[in-house]
């Protein structure tokens, strides 16, 4: 999983940073979530939701800026 772990913490740090991303990427990168473990089970969750939620981060910029910082934490989460 240390492949998983180490795309799902690039991507994360990405969307920090202002970037985005797609569900088809995401399903590309990690078809099978399921086998994930808890802590990137997690930060997968939370990708997924970003790729899905284009249209209310486009009319809400707080929910954005919120994404974003919950990010941060899963970010700390699989780097311990």
């Amino acid at each position: 999983m240390t492949n998983a772990r180490q795309y799902l913490q690039n991507t994360l740090q990405r969307i920090v940073d202002g970037g985005d991303l797609t569900t088809e990427e995401l399903d590309a990168a990690i078809p099978d979530p399921l086998i994930l473990a808890r802590l990137e089970k997690d930060a997968w969750e939370e990708l997924s939701h970003w790729a899905d939620d284009d249209d209310i981060r486009a009319k809400d910029k707080r929910y954005a800026a919120d994404k974003r910082d919950r990010m941060r934490g899963h970010i700390i989460a699989l780097g311990a």
